[in-house]
């Protein structure tokens, strides 16, 4: 489900995740926001802040929306087409849970190769204890999207993106629960590998 979709609560839940994200956007960064949505809300929201912002979505259409922004049609297979280090941020908002398991490790080991050296990794995700709530509010009262839950892959806990950060050569620097606990915050920072 593409941010066009999105109805009145919908646009809460992302402008309250979007909020706790912001405030670890660095001024001047470069970023990318990978599962941005069709109308790339979160990258328009820090747009005056950052140096340079590209959003990739497999459902969004190719767009500048500002001198500083460039929005891309792109669904991940295996790689990415940017060089090394080339980004100092990447947000990735209430999207892995959508990410087929097996896809999940190339997605991180990219992303740590496209970060640069100081970069960090932000993300939200549901909780293990969203799962039953989101169900109830999409399938049985439907004012949530069923499709958009029904796609989850994982519920994934603090401990499930620790496990994560560590695999990849990242380290979990922040974890908040939000939302009542039942979304949550990570920055991940990349780690300089030994050996």
């Amino acid at each position: 489900m593409g941010t066009k979709d999105f109805n009145a609560l919908d646009l809460f839940i992302c402008r309250w995740r979007s909020g706790i994200v912001r405030r670890f956007i660095r001024p001047g960064t470069t970023l990318m926001d990978f599962g941005c949505g069709h109308q790339a809300l979160f990258l328009r929201s820090v747009q005056p802040d950052i140096k340079l912002g590209i959003g990739l979505d497999y459902d969004a259409a190719p767009d500048r929306p500002a001198a500083n922004l460039e929005i891309q049609r792109f669904h991940f297979k295996d790689r990415f087409d940017f060089a090394d280090r080339s980004f100092d941020q990447i947000t990735i908002l209430a999207v892995i849970e959508h990410i087929p398991l097996d896809l999940v490790g190339p997605l991180f080991a990219e992303f740590r190769r496209i970060l640069k050296d100081d970069g960090r990794i932000l993300l939200t995700t549901p909780t293990p204890a969203s799962r039953p709530l989101l169900e109830f509010l999409a399938f049985k009262l439907k004012i949530i999207s069923g499709p958009e839950i029904a796609d989850h892959k994982h519920y994934y806990s603090r401990a499930d993106i620790e496990d994560l950060a560590k695999k990849y050569g990242l380290a979990c620097e922040t974890y908040r629960a939000f939302q009542f606990g039942l979304n949550s915050f990570a920055a991940l920072a990349k780690q300089t590998l030994t050996g």
